[in-house]
């Protein structure tokens, strides 16, 4: 069927203000509704709504801290078959990182030493049952490197 109806691309084609009206109104930012979220609340508030910016964002700062990964007995069994830790004088080391905590869940087979951040008394439990060691990781310091060398009781500066 025919279409009756002019498309608006069709339609401003040949104008060079294509619907503005005066060329002036398209300048600056008094014709865009102002500069960045001003009326926010007032003639952008559909958008501030959309964007989910109205609500409070609390105080202060908010770090990034994210809940530790969790490994069960049972996923850690399955990491040891899959061939992804080295085995040395019959046990093998599972270095699983500050950042995870082993929880209860199936049974280990086979004597392992498993580091990570933290451990359920029953994952501890069942590792030791399995002939291995439960090792508890604590964090890095940031510096190791002291800012200022002290001997003799004197505070001595570093050379440049």
């Amino acid at each position: 069927m025919a279409r009756r109806i002019r498309s608006r691309k069709r339609k401003h084609l040949g104008n060079r203000t294509y619907g503005a009206g005066n060329t002036k109104n398209r300048r600056g930012k008094g014709n865009k509704g102002g500069k960045g979220r001003a009326g926010a609340h007032k003639h952008k508030w559909l958008q501030t709504i959309k964007l989910g910016l109205h609500k409070p964002l609390g105080k202060g700062f908010f770090g990034t801290r994210s809940k530790p990964k969790e490994y069960t007995i049972a996923s850690i069994e399955k990491l040891i078959a899959a061939g992804k830790f080295t085995q040395v004088d019959g046990k093998y080391h599972v270095n699983l990182g500050f950042s995870s905590k082993v929880i209860a869940g199936g049974e280990l087979s086979h004597a392992a030493i498993v580091s990570a951040g933290g451990f359920s008394k029953s994952a501890s439990d069942s590792i030791k049952q399995s002939g291995g060691e439960a090792k508890p990781l604590s964090p890095q310091p940031l510096s190791t490197t002291p800012s200022k060398q002290v001997k003799d009781g004197q505070v001595k500066k570093k050379a440049s």
